[in-house]
């Protein structure tokens, strides 16, 4: 009899679909959204969510942590009697924080092979889980390619400068996704299997953390997308702006890729015109993906790491001051209202949990910062309802 397991997911998005048929395929599933508490305060949320584990008898718990504050480290050690599963398939922009809140699991799931690698300099056990993997949904149809370029996506400012240029440049591209024609995950595996080559843009912003400590530092960051995978799992070759995660997995000198607009328009001229060195390109890159990502090849490693009796654990020395304030305002802001003030103040038993090994300044600071958090969400929350 399968185990049972519970995704705690953020809210609902249209990737959750992946993860959920994934671990459905090795475990008994089932899985809740932060965003339905509504009117719960983090003690609240935590204290019923270990009551719905014992009463279903959770065996194992992933965690969703990408973007969301309030799944952290010290919500994930609330939560009792069960083996824990970091999930980040955005790490890239996020791994510092990130990789505090691992220090509360057992072991850590990322889209990543950088990211992997990182973790696992820190100590951690770290497994490389793709989640756009799903072999029902992206295989090669084997259809005739007539489309030249396809993108989907968002099209950000960035992006559409970039694929403009490339379009000037005598390109066909098809483009679909969030800004564009939509279409859903059945129809988007096939389109991958009608072209001839899929474009993918690697950067990546930061845009959805304020108090974090890298934020606005970068532009931007290179990740490894899941339009790499797709494209592979899809029979086709995707030619990529540079990630150091697809460096890692497909090597930098063996498939083209690109840093400029200009190169990339030089490489697809090159490939349309050469359908034998796409040929080679393809096969290449499509093996390679398949290799790596074929589904029950790719989980298996993790399937096997939660099924042992203990982990290895990483003990942090300290939690710095900017991940505190960031987990402060998270308890104290979680449905607060003026009708609710007595209820959030109660919640200062939580932040006084949180600070009790920093030191004397750290302390003071965060409950300074708490107390003024208070009175001004509670005013400008109750001011929003109205």
């Amino acid at each position: 009899m399968n185990r049972k397991c519970l995704i705690v997911f953020k809210w609902p998005i249209f990737l959750n679909k992946f993860l959920i048929n994934k671990l459905s395929k090795f475990y008994h599933t089932e899985y809740l959204y932060i965003s339905d508490y509504k009117n719960k305060n983090f003690s609240e949320i935590t204290e019923e969510i270990n009551q719905y584990i014992k009463s279903k008898n959770f065996e194992i718990v992933f965690f969703d942590v990408d973007s969301i504050k309030f799944i952290n480290y010290f919500f994930i050690k609330k939560i009792k009697n069960v083996k824990k599963v970091l999930m980040t398939f955005d790490d890239t922009a996020l791994h510092d924080m990130n990789a505090i809140t691992a220090s509360a699991c057992d072991l850590v799931v990322t889209h990543c092979p950088f990211s992997v690698l990182k973790y696992k300099e820190k100590g951690y056990e770290a497994y490389l889980m793709c989640l756009e993997n799903d072999g029902s949904i992206f295989k090669n149809y084997d259809l005739k390619k007539e489309i030249d370029v396809l993108f989907f996506g968002r099209i950000n400012t960035d992006r559409k400068e970039f694929l403009d240029f490339i379009v000037n440049g005598g390109i066909s591209i098809k483009m679909v996704g969030e800004n564009t024609d939509f279409v859903s995950l059945e129809e988007l595996a096939k389109l991958m299997s009608k072209s001839k080559i899929v474009l993918n843009l690697s950067k990546t912003t930061l845009k959805t953390l304020p108090n974090y400590s890298s934020e606005s530092i970068y532009k931007f960051y290179y990740e490894l997308k899941g339009r790499v995978v797709m494209s592979g799992l899809s029979g086709t070759f995707c030619l990529s702006e540079y990630s150091p995660g697809q460096d890692l997995i497909l090597g930098e000198n063996k498939i083209p890729i690109f840093y400029t607009k200009e190169e990339c328009l030089k490489i697809l001229n090159k490939l349309l015109s050469d359908e034998e060195l796409l040929k080679q390109y393809t096969n290449k890159f499509c093996t390679k993906i398949l290799d790596l990502y074929e589904e029950k090849r790719n989980f298996e490693p993790i399937f096997n790491a939660i099924e042992k009796t203990t982990n290895r654990k990483v003990e942090i020395a300290r939690i710095p001051y900017w991940y505190l304030r960031i987990v402060a305002k998270q308890i104290i802001k979680r449905n607060i209202k003026l009708s609710r003030l007595l209820k959030s103040i109660f919640q200062f038993k939580e932040i006084f949990k949180i600070i009790k090994n920093s030191n004397f300044h750290i302390q003071l600071l965060i409950i300074l910062e708490t107390s003024i958090n208070i009175i001004w969400y509670s005013l400008t929350s109750t001011i929003k309802s109205k």
